[in-house]
């Protein structure tokens, strides 16, 4: 199987069904061979930093394991989140409406294998609603504060998503 969204594509293959592809000197999954070759010959151009293989693959800035059926953030970049959630959280500080819109930015982000983190965004969204003054600064209330505070000890808890979960009869 090969499947291809837009100038992505990816596949699932068996370790070791590996083929020589002479452009990049090096051996790589069969149908990802066959693949470039289709497009050698159509001549669309390819790079082969693009060309990724491997049982995590880095996808839209999160690791995919195809073995696992999980996707989830890099522990780097969670932790980071959960570092940024801290700082912006401060009880008694204010931020602009674009500080609110940067972090909602990035906690709808992570939405996409947090999916439990849902609820997080209701308080930092109403603090901002109808606010049109980028430099006037918002209060960090106790409910947005309690939200991020709550997002970052799921963030630590949680493994990501699994797309199939496999049990015994």
């Amino acid at each position: 199987f090969l499947f291809i969204y837009v100038d992505d594509s990816f596949s699932f293959q068996r370790t070791g069904q590996l083929s020589f592809y002479p452009k990049y000197g090096k051996a790589l999954p069969s149908n990802l061979v066959k693949l470039l070759q289709l497009w050698d010959f159509i001549h669309l151009p390819h790079e082969e930093r693009k060309q990724i293989f491997g049982a995590e693959l880095p996808i839209i800035g999160f690791e995919v394991d195809p073995n696992l059926m999980q996707i989830r953030m890099s522990d780097d970049s969670r932790l980071q989140l959960i570092s940024a959630l801290h700082e912006f959280g401060q009880h008694g500080t204010h931020r602009t409406p674009r500080d609110f819109q940067h972090i909602a930015g990035h906690l709808n982000w992570a939405l996409n294998v947090y999916l439990m983190l849902r609820p997080i965004l209701c308080a930092v969204y109403a603090k901002t609603a109808g606010k049109l003054q980028q430099k006037a600064l918002i209060w960090v209330n106790r409910d947005v504060e309690r939200e991020l505070e709550w997002a970052s000890g799921r963030l630590l808890l949680s493994e990501g998503v699994f797309l199939l979960n496999s049990e015994f009869w």
